[in-house]
């Protein structure tokens, strides 16, 4: 009886694995075939007739057109169906909660955002993140069933496979658990990760990752964060921990991070690091601030930048110097395909006094020829709207993976 099971888990879970095969062949390069479909998954054409009508019975999948006839019946094209289901992405911060539904292509259908507390006390966030959630579902008016899944991004250090927050500053939460206590209060399958990791896994299935199985995905923000992609799928290290860029040192000796440490990078290049460049420059040098009379926002000290001005030129050539020797390195460990660049503030990405700093520190410190055909790309972000597009994506990470890896990842949440 026990080797009966095994051998019926073993034919759904190859199933599984067919059905996810076809289903990301029929997401990248549609309109396809069934014979297409067959001749690229390496499966014969009774199974691929036999997966594709589940597919369609469940409007996973649409038939839309008819491919040009060799002689007999044309063959049908299929298509992802982006309404045959949604998932929900979720992005919080210490006083709002900023959520997207979106459809099977990853294109935003709704969009709420909340004034709540969530920093500190977790039990009463869990209730509220519930609340919001439950509001959400009302208000959209998709029914229950079509939903997915939900994906939690957050910054910090985050056990995605066990759906554990370990340490999230930002939210003052510490070893507790995100992904279990929301899912049995939704009734929906929710997956957590860092919110960088979130980016790098849109950028991987939807955006300009797409045609790269090794890149690096940089945020640029409150801290400096790293997503990494490896042969085509994220790499979280041992427990979540990789891609602490912002906490790398870049100097022995240096600015008092809030992580505890002295030098980390992100307390030269992050918002507040920038700042920061500004102010030590004014201090040190005789410069006149006759014609600032107050403190520059960053947006001034960009500004001020680009029209030549002294001590915000200082500060976002510091930033690019540094972040350009760190980025080398990262190129030299890693040798990426290509660099995403990510920011809420695409000002910061656009100026070209750390943007020449950046390059030129990247090209003196690379290795060899670790440089070559390697390409940058500024990601398009437009506040925390884009980050929840994707903690979504997260979840369709899950839906379009293999079930051999998800019913590891999952197994693991639920020990």
């Amino acid at each position: 009886m026990q080797n009966h099971q095994h051998v019926s888990a073993d034919r759904f879970l190859i199933r599984g694995i067919n059905q996810s095969v076809l289903l990301n062949l029929i997401r990248t390069e549609a309109p396809i075939s069934r014979p297409q479909l067959a001749t690229l998954s390496g499966l014969s054409l009774v199974t691929v007739i036999k997966i594709t009508a589940t597919l369609l019975e469940r409007n996973l999948i649409v038939e839309k057109e008819y491919a040009e006839s060799t002689g007999g019946r044309r063959a049908g094209l299929l298509e992802i169906n982006p309404q045959g289901g949604f998932v929900v992405g979720l992005i919080p911060q210490p006083e709002s909660l900023t959520a997207v539904i979106l459809d099977l292509s990853s294109e935003p259908v709704y969009t709420r955002q909340w004034d709540i507390p969530l920093q500190g006390d977790y039990p009463r966030a869990l209730e509220l993140l519930v609340q919001c959630c439950e509001e959400l579902f009302q208000e959209s008016q998709i029914a229950r069933d079509k939903f997915i899944g939900v994906g939690f991004g957050m910054s910090g250090m985050i056990d995605g496979d066990r759906g554990l927050c370990i340490d999230a500053a930002l939210l003052g939460w510490k070893n507790v658990e995100i992904s279990r206590p929301l899912e049995e209060r939704i009734g929906i399958p929710v997956f957590v990760d860092n919110d960088v990791n979130c980016l790098a896994v849109y950028e991987n299935l939807f955006g300009e990752g797409q045609p790269y199985d090794h890149f690096l995905v940089i945020a640029i923000g409150r801290g400096v964060g790293l997503g990494i992609v490896t042969n085509g799928d994220l790499y979280r290290g041992a427990f979540g921990g990789a891609g602490e860029l912002g906490h790398t040192a870049v100097t022995t000796e240096g600015r008092l991070c809030d992580c505890g440490n002295r030098g980390c990078l992100e307390t030269y290049v992050s918002f507040s690091g920038i700042l920061e460049n500004y102010r030590e420059y004014v201090q040190i040098t005789t410069y006149n601030l006759a014609n600032t009379p107050s403190e520059p926002s960053l947006l001034e000290i960009v500004t001020q930048a680009r029209r030549g001005e002294e001590a915000a030129r200082a500060a976002m050539q510091r930033a690019g110097t540094l972040l350009g020797v760190s980025l080398a390195n990262l190129v030299n460990i890693f040798n990426p395909q290509c660099i995403i660049l990510s920011s809420p503030d695409l000002n910061l990405l656009t100026d070209s006094v750390l943007m020449e700093a950046m390059q030129q520190e990247i090209k003196q410190h690379l290795f060899s020829q670790m440089g070559k055909d390697l390409r940058f790309f500024i990601a398009e972000q437009l506040g925390y709207e884009s980050w929840a597009r994707g903690a979504g994506s997260l979840v369709l990470r899950h839906f379009f993976g293999s079930p051999a890896r998800i019913r590891s990842e999952r197994s693991s949440i639920q020990a």
